[in-house]
């Protein structure tokens, strides 16, 4: 089991369900997960023992044989998955499966097409993969050229899909293809649930990538495939903006959550190392580079936990979220990026041997900023869905009352946004896009970490939180420094201001760090 200060965010009711998914990695998957990625091999016995415990499930109704876990659940499920395991292959076919394979039938489907494809999947007896992206068609998804033609017979398709999670492994996809060509966007593009047993459909080839290497992926091709009219999946010519709609923030938020866990286990392993690693006659622990990684490693893990199961709450509640989703999985991705290189770094020569799990990790998490819409790809969902000032400053507000360099930056970073509302420049230039959906990034981590100081957590200490706002804030402002410097055309004065802050607080980040880094060692 885990220390509890490990994770401040999961409640005490949640504590044992958490507990139980990170045993369940740490005993079943992490045992075998080096072997399994030398050799990128698919663990059948293992998936079993994914269906035992209820894992392939999770996400499902209970009425159709899963557990009815919301998205909150499923995020910790992914966190703690990843936190004993560091698996990044497993858990994206887990997550594949549960989130993008079964839940557009979940969401979408007949009550026909639930009882028959549901319990088999709840059960892992089947497993289930999401077919999109195509060889000339990946951030512009909507140009795929797969089609399905109304027969007789039934649908007839034919076209091919690339990088498919699964692919060679699972039994079930829901394929979108273009079912009119009137337009060439979103609209006319339909969903269907396609089995690999169908006549016509055929794994073409089984692709090599970086990392996740547990995971199977494949390209899939369809030549005069048909399917039974009852496989549509929702109405017609409407597949792709519903299920995109419904789906996408249970993607972007359950899958990045694993990048959450993945930064933990990072973390801990760091913290062991680094005590134990002797040179110049003392613990690497005692250097203040080596600190700073960790503390660096556990600021950035903490706020995206934040930012993660905030999204999931606001999705539980029914609150529509593709902006804050694409902001958590912008920001996750990025800064577990981060955590990734330092920790190969604080290994050093160990780190970037294969037996060490962090070079799994470095490999494994580039996935983040790339699948699921790359970051690019956010920068401008989040831009174009700000919902301009007036509807921003009825659920934001400047500080009233500023008593550190965070609040003071935080303030400027809100009138940016407010200055940068009106201008042209905004959607006409992608730099300023670009950097503007980076103010509102990180204005919304700070606004986060601001609100944390009010809310009582049990192994979370308001005097702990105001450190690690301070740093979160330190990190974070450098880490986007030159993306901000885009606006200063626009917005100098209060740049200069934000750069004055930084400055200072960089004048106290070693006394942060090592203050900070003394509460650290006892939770690793």
């Amino acid at each position: 089991m885990i220390h509890p200060k490990l994770n401040p965010y999961i409640s005490e009711e949640d504590r044992n369900f958490y507990n139980t998914v990170f045993q369940f990695a740490e005993e079943k998957v992490l045992p075998t997960a080096l072997e399994r990625d030398e050799t990128e091999t698919w663990s059948d016995d293992l998936w079993k023992e994914f269906g035992k415990a209820g894992l392939a499930g999770l996400s499902m109704p209970v009425e159709y044989g899963g557990q009815g876990a919301n998205c909150l659940q499923c995020s910790h499920a992914t966190d703690a998955f990843a936190a004993g395991s560091l698996d990044g292959g497993m858990g994206l076919s887990w997550a594949a499966h549960m989130i993008i394979g079964a839940m557009p039938i979940v969401f979408q489907g007949t009550e026909e097409q639930k009882n028959r494809f549901l319990p088999k999947l709840a059960s892992g007896e089947w497993i289930a993969g999401f077919a999109l992206s195509e060889p000339s068609s990946g951030s512009d998804a909507a140009s795929l050229l797969t089609h399905a033609e109304e027969t007789e017979e039934g649908w007839k398709m034919n076209g091919s899909k690339m990088f498919i999670t699964n692919g060679p492994v699972g039994q079930v996809f829901i394929v979108m293809a273009r079912t009119s060509e009137k337009g060439r966007g979103p609209f006319g593009i339909s969903a269907f649930i396609v089995e690999d047993s169908r006549k016509g459909f055929k794994v073409s080839k089984i692709l090599k990538k970086l990392g996740h290497h547990t995971s199977m992926t494949a390209e899939l091709v369809f030549e005069d495939m048909v399917l039974p009219k009852e496989n549509l999946l929702g109405p017609l010519n409407s597949g792709f903006v519903r299920i995109g709609k419904e789906n996408l923030e249970w993607e972007r938020t359950v899958f990045v959550a694993g990048l959450a866990g993945a930064m933990e286990f990072c973390f801990r392993s760091g913290m062991r190392y680094a005590r134990e690693r002797i040179q110049f006659g003392k613990p690497i622990a005692s250097f203040f580079g080596m600190k700073e990684i960790l503390v660096k490693n556990w600021v950035y893990l903490q706020a995206a936990r934040r930012l993660i199961y905030w999204v999931a709450e606001r999705k539980d509640k029914g609150i529509p979220s593709p902006l804050e989703s694409s902001l958590g999985k912008l920001i996750s991705s990025e800064i577990s990026e981060d955590v990734a290189k330092d920790s190969v770094q604080l290994f050093g020569g160990y780190g970037y041997m294969k037996e060490y799990s962090v070079e799994r990790f470095y490999r494994d998490v580039k996935l983040g900023t790339i699948g699921g819409g790359t970051s690019e790809i956010q920068r401008s969902i989040i831009s174009s869905l700000y919902p301009g000032k007036q509807k921003f400053m009825a659920d934001f507000e400047k500080l009233e009352t500023v008593f550190s360099e965070s609040d003071k930056i935080q303030n400027h970073l809100f009138d940016i946004l407010i200055q940068m509302d009106g201008q042209s420049a905004r959607k006409k230039q992608q730099p300023i896009e670009f950097a503007f959906a980076d103010v509102l990034s990180l204005f919304v981590i700070l606004s986060q970490s601001y609100s944390d100081l009010s809310v009582s957590l049990q192994h979370y200490s308001k005097e702990e939180k105001l450190i690690d706002r301070s740093l979160i804030t330190f990190f974070l402002v450098g880490k986007y420094l030159s993306s901000l410097s885009r606006l200063s055309g626009f917005v100098k004065e209060e740049l200069n201001t934000i750069w004055s802050s930084y400055q200072k607080l960089g004048e106290k980040i070693e006394s942060l760090v090592n203050e900070r880094f003394s509460t650290l060692q006892e939770i690793s």
